[in-house]
């Protein structure tokens, strides 16, 4: 194209642009923000990861909206990802208001955010960077904190909300979970998607997300040249994991021990309930769920030291695929796990500092013995 037909190209006016744009589906999010007792929010479609070393966040927001004016002054924003069935919550932060907030249950962030309590997921981001571009401000955010609940994304496409219609075929991620936790691929072994989609007897889409969420668990990682590689596991990966939430969580007792409100150490005890209720006697309800619950303990526990740089540091320790390795495929608990854990909440809500630090190790050397027990049966590496 020479430079005279470029300029002969008429301008693209909005109304097309939108109606074209629009048939691009995204996920639908509220963006917040304010401290204390001040609390801003706004719907916005228009955000994406944008790194995952170290984790950022893009958000674009109308820079003539309130909320856009508080983020850039407050440095700080939160992510609340909207799941099915949250169309109210889109609406009603879309339109001005006196009061958006009005009936919604809100949570207070580790930057001291207000997150929506009912969202599928939340990320706590400090800006990086701010750039203008048109009519938008588009934030840069570093990520320090994210947490993800059960669901399904709510998203937008041509003006209206709607789902994601992807294959989310639960048993075939739980079927190609089971053959890595079992060793049919070993350690360094490359998952084609055409394999796996043959071994399991799938379609190549629902492969595609058994190994997307066996990625997202720490079981295999992408590799630029290679694919989906099957991660090896050995004490040694485990003792530095271990040991590594071991200080974190020593150094949060000597911060946080009796500094946390009523309300923080009421979290807890929740987060506590939350994994217990999944044992019955010695063995799982459903360990996934355990799991879940005991990394968000975990999670609550160093966040009350109010420490963005030891919540970052500590959600960098893959302990979700160091876990999920630790209690095998066909997991057993011994009820010692749940009683080290109600013996650090309990000495977090009376101030124990020496009971704090005595259940932290406690736990360390469980956790490594139960993998040097599952460790044992094969040969020293998963």
């Amino acid at each position: 194209m020479t430079m005279d037909s470029a300029q002969e190209t008429p301008a693209l006016d909005s109304a097309t642009f939108r109606h074209v744009v629009g048939h691009l589906a995204s996920g639908v999010t509220v963006i917040t923000t304010g401290e204390q007792d001040e609390k801003h929010g706004m719907t916005a479609s228009s955000v994406t990861s944008l790194s995952a070393d170290p984790p950022m966040m893009l958000a674009c927001l109308n820079r003539n909206s309130p909320t856009a004016q508080e983020v850039s002054k407050a440095k700080r924003f939160a992510i609340n990802v909207l799941g099915q069935g949250h169309e109210h919550l889109a609406t009603q932060f879309a339109v001005p208001s006196e009061d958006k907030f009005k009936g919604v249950a809100v949570n207070r962030g580790v930057l001291g955010l207000p997150l929506l309590a009912d969202a599928l997921a939340h990320l706590e981001c400090e800006v990086v960077e701010e750039v203008s571009g048109g009519t938008h401000s588009i934030f840069l955010g570093r990520v320090v904190r994210a947490t993800a609940n059960d669901g399904a994304p709510l998203t937008y496409f041509r003006g209206g909300f709607g789902r994601f219609e992807f294959a989310r075929d639960d048993s075939v991620y739980q079927r190609a979970r089971q053959l890595v936790l079992e060793r049919y691929f070993l350690a360094g072994h490359v998952i084609s998607l055409e394999d796996l989609a043959h071994e399991l007897e799938v379609d190549s889409s629902s492969a595609f997300y058994a190994l997307t969420r066996l990625t997202s668990d720490g079981l295999v990682q992408r590799d630029p040249d290679r694919g989906y590689v099957v991660v090896p596991f050995d004490v040694r990966t485990s003792d530095q994991a271990f040991d590594a939430r071991c200080v974190i969580e020593l150094g949060v007792i000597d911060i946080a021990l009796g500094q946390a409100s009523d309300a923080e150490l009421k979290v807890l005890r929740e987060r506590f309930d939350a994994m217990a209720e999944q044992l019955v006697g010695d063995r799982f309800v459903d360990f996934d769920k355990y799991l879940e619950a005991n990394l968000a303990f975990h999670e609550r526990l160093v966040a009350l030291a109010n420490n963005s740089f030891l919540t970052s540091t500590f959600g960098r320790l893959s302990l979700r695929s160091v876990m999920t390795r630790s209690f095998g495929s066909t997991p057993v608990s011994s009820q010692e796990f749940i009683n080290v854990h109600r013996r650090l909440l309990e000495a977090f809500e009376g101030a124990d500092a020496e009971g704090a630090r005595e259940a932290v190790r406690s736990y360390t050397e469980l956790a490594k013995a139960r993998v040097r027990e599952i460790l044992s049966h094969t040969g020293g590496r998963l």
